[in-house]
């Protein structure tokens, strides 16, 4: 923010416009100022702001409900925020019987080196980091989704496991490719977190972004520094394993620069975060 005297928060809550139930874990941002929260279980959320901010646009999305973009003067108005459900679109395939997927294998880093180790980007809910997932062939069945955490010192963290689709460039998009939300939750320990999709049939056509999302904290935690409290795996690999994080929810991606005072012989850092897949 250009001026922290300057801030104000705005404190509302989401609710589904033909349920008037409460909305968990609504991704709520001003993309153009990296400035962003997600909602809690019941709904409510706040977000420091700044004034000048008013005619920005505001990014309201949630899997399931049509997404919201209107001007920031609009929410600061009316806080409260309507939701309408939609159904999730997905890319048709063109082979969907079980018995075609034969070969089973992983898609990403799935053996990190104990010596390399990743941080969230911010302590701002909704701070993303991913890593770019190639298919080897297609269309590919996803069966489970995995993390390496090497360590958690910050207690209970819950996390969205977000597959989102590629531009013409091959960079990330806004735009999901699950159907519904997948969360895991790191507890106070190193080892590896994993989500069975089997049951939910995932199969997909395309490259994507395999990124995990930060939701929520412990209940009744004190503020902290989380990015150096809990750490993910990585390694260093010769390229193919591009790297993406956002700072805060509806920010817009971006490459991490890493520095080192070792020659880097063109390895690149890389996340611990695969899915385990049949072709």
């Amino acid at each position: 923010m250009p001026s922290q005297a300057r801030a104000q928060t705005i404190t509302g809550a989401v609710t589904s416009g033909a349920t008037q139930q409460a909305v968990p874990f609504v991704n709520i941002g001003l993309p153009r100022r990296g400035l962003g929260t997600v909602s809690d279980e019941q709904g409510r959320y706040q977000m420091a702001y700044n004034p000048a901010y008013a005619t920005d646009t505001v990014r309201i999305s949630s899997l399931g409900f049509r997404t919201q973009l209107l001007p920031f003067a609009a929410l600061l108005a009316a806080p409260a925020v309507r939701l309408v459900p939609e159904q999730v679109a997905l890319s048709e395939v063109s082979v969907t019987a079980a018995g075609a997927y034969r070969r089973q294998h992983t898609l990403g880093l799935d053996k990190p080196n104990s010596h390399l180790k990743l941080y969230m980007m911010s302590n701002e809910l909704g701070t993303e980091i991913g890593t770019l997932v190639h298919l080897a062939r297609r269309p590919t069945l996803v069966q489970s989704l995995h993390v390496a955490v090497v360590k958690n010192e910050a207690g209970p963290l819950t996390f969205r496991l977000n597959l989102y689709r590629l531009d013409a460039k091959g960079a990330p998009t806004a735009e999901k490719l699950l159907a519904h939300d997948v969360f895991v939750t790191a507890p106070s320990a190193a080892g590896v977190l994993s989500v069975d999709l089997g049951p939910n049939r995932v199969v997909l056509d395309e490259d994507f972004l395999l990124a995990l999302e930060w939701v929520k904290a412990p209940e009744g935690a004190p503020a902290a520094d989380y990015t150096k409290r809990i750490s993910f795996g990585g390694a260093l690999k010769a390229g193919g394993m591009q790297l993406y994080m956002r700072p805060t929810s509806q920010a817009a991606w971006i490459k991490p620069k890493f520095t080192s005072n070792v020659p880097m012989l063109g390895l690149r850092p890389a996340l611990a975060l695969y899915a385990t897949v049949k072709d």
